[in-house]
């Protein structure tokens, strides 16, 4: 009985083992997207997690209108994080953004985790912001909500480095809801995040079968202009 017993622990602890060793980050892939503004389609976008060398990742996303409505306005925005993990969690390096066209924008986050601050420069202006553990960028705490979604968690909160400014990003679980996607129909989270003043909205829809990967994103600034992408296509999710 008693190497019955030794046995049935040393499968409990591999089993635990296991458990306790599952990674939930997603493995690089990239992402097609058909943009649209107010349900019409103008243009395309990207989103892609490339692993640069085993300790610094990049996790990019990029919309431009195309063929006549690039002609009628000519709109481009890339972002741009450059990260690493310790410990499975995800530590932001840099942050880029750029949009050209229509009102032009520059925003660039350098963080420095040796002194734990960080050099926010936003249209010029730079600003010095303290940082602490588990501090991301606007880009990034979408692909942290992608692993935390496949990692069971429902209820979400990201500390987020915002234009010089601290803000908590809080995004609300609205339920469940199938989505029309270029691969066919998903299952989806549907999450909202509300800006501070309450005149932007963010809405994600996160396909489980592509552990979570935001299928359709939808960005409203003003009541009558929604802008929105669809997946199109993706590699290297299963």
């Amino acid at each position: 009985m008693n190497w019955m017993k030794s046995v049935l622990i040393s499968v409990l602890l591999l089993w635990n083992g296991s458990l306790l060793a599952t990674d939930y980050f997603p493995p690089p892939f990239t992402a097609l997207y058909k943009l649209y503004i107010n349900s019409i389609p103008v243009g395309k976008g990207s989103r892609s997690l490339t692993k640069v060398n085993p300790n610094k990742w990049v996790f990019e996303t990029v919309g431009e209108t195309t063929g006549l409505a690039a002609l009628i306005q000519a709109i481009r925005i890339e972002e741009r994080s450059v990260f690493t993990r310790i410990n499975g969690k995800i530590r932001p390096l840099e942050y880029t953004y750029r949009q050209t066209g229509r009102k032009p924008r520059h925003n660039q986050v350098s963080f420095n985790w040796s002194k734990n601050i960080a050099q926010d420069v936003y249209q010029g202006e730079t600003k010095m912001v303290s940082l602490k553990e588990n501090v991301l960028d606007r880009l990034l705490y979408q692909l942290v909500l992608m692993q935390e979604l496949q990692q069971g968690k429902r209820q979400l909160q990201y500390q987020v480095i915002n234009k010089g400014n601290m803000s908590t990003y809080t995004p609300t679980l609205l339920g469940k809801e199938t989505i029309k996607t270029g691969i066919g129909e998903l299952e989806t989270l549907k999450y909202e995040r509300l800006s501070a003043n309450k005149k932007r909205r963010t809405t994600l829809w996160c396909a489980s079968p592509l552990q979570y990967l935001p299928v359709r994103v939808e960005h409203v600034e003003k009541e009558n202009e929604v802008f929105s992408l669809v997946l199109e296509s993706v590699q290297g999710l299963p």
